[in-house]
């Protein structure tokens, strides 16, 4: 699943940024699957994409069967906000 097509950032701020990429990762270590799947989860509705992007990724994130699975889709899910095409 492809974020976007070019690394042009996609909104003006940002509103998760650096520090929710470190809270992912900080969770990623402490919680079990289900505290992490909920962390992903309010993380991509903090954050400042559209309405239909957000729902789409939340969707892959309640469909994952493991932390290392969010992980990836949560983690590229940020770092397109950024302007990181991934």
């Amino acid at each position: 699943m492809h974020t976007q097509t070019t690394s042009r950032k996609r909104i003006k701020e940002d509103t998760v940024g650096d520090t929710g990429i470190s809270e992912l990762y900080s969770s990623y270590e402490a919680c079990t699957l289900e505290d992490f799947r909920n962390k992903c989860i309010s993380l991509i509705q903090e954050s400042s994409g559209k309405k239909s992007t957000k729902d789409k990724f939340v969707n892959e994130v309640t469909k994952a069967t493991s932390k290392e699975a969010m992980l990836f889709k949560v983690n590229n899910y940020l770092l397109a906000g950024q302007g990181f095409g991934v």
